[in-house]
């Protein structure tokens, strides 16, 4: 690996000598076609030029250099996959029964309503009968809706 290195060391120094070669050639010719008084400006242009691409040169052998470490451990946790979002299987199993709740009065009546009444036992000073079963929507036999079933939630939550 050492003589690649020298060898590329050698070829850059080759090129930088190649540059500066043209460019004092070619500014030699426009220093001395200019007045003396705008001379300046060409010896500082040429400076400029130089310092430009020497500075260049420098900010891409760093930032390769830079890439080529291997990444520190604040790198690795940063592109950690992120975690996968799931639901608590308590909640979804809640949820769907609302869902088909909602869809069928049959499923409300002997699912969901049954799970109510028994969260309404639990409560002191409270009894099963308490609480009446709400009716369901007419059309195609479907369960009560999402306000009705808010309104017994509130009941059951409600302080006695």
């Amino acid at each position: 690996m050492p003589p690649l290195i020298e060898r590329r060391w050698v070829r850059g120094l080759g090129g930088y000598l190649f540059f500066l070669t043209l460019l004092s050639v070619a500014l030699t010719a426009v220093y001395l076609s200019v007045e003396s008084s705008n001379r300046i400006i060409v010896v500082r242009l040429g400076t400029t030029l130089v310092l430009g691409v020497a500075l260049v040169h420098l900010g891409r052998v760093a930032r390769r250099r830079i890439h080529a470490q291997p990444p520190s451990a604040f790198e690795r946790a940063l592109d950690q996959p992120p975690v996968e979002f799931r639901l608590a299987p308590l909640f979804v199993r809640l949820r769907d029964e609302v869902r088909f709740s909602m869809a069928s009065q049959q499923y409300f009546a002997g699912v969901l309503w049954m799970r109510l009444q028994s969260l309404l036992a639990r409560r002191p000073r409270q009894r099963e009968g308490d609480l009446a079963m709400p009716p369901g929507r007419r059309w195609l036999r479907r369960g009560p809706s999402l306000a009705t079933l808010r309104d017994v939630v509130a009941v059951i939550e409600e302080e006695p």
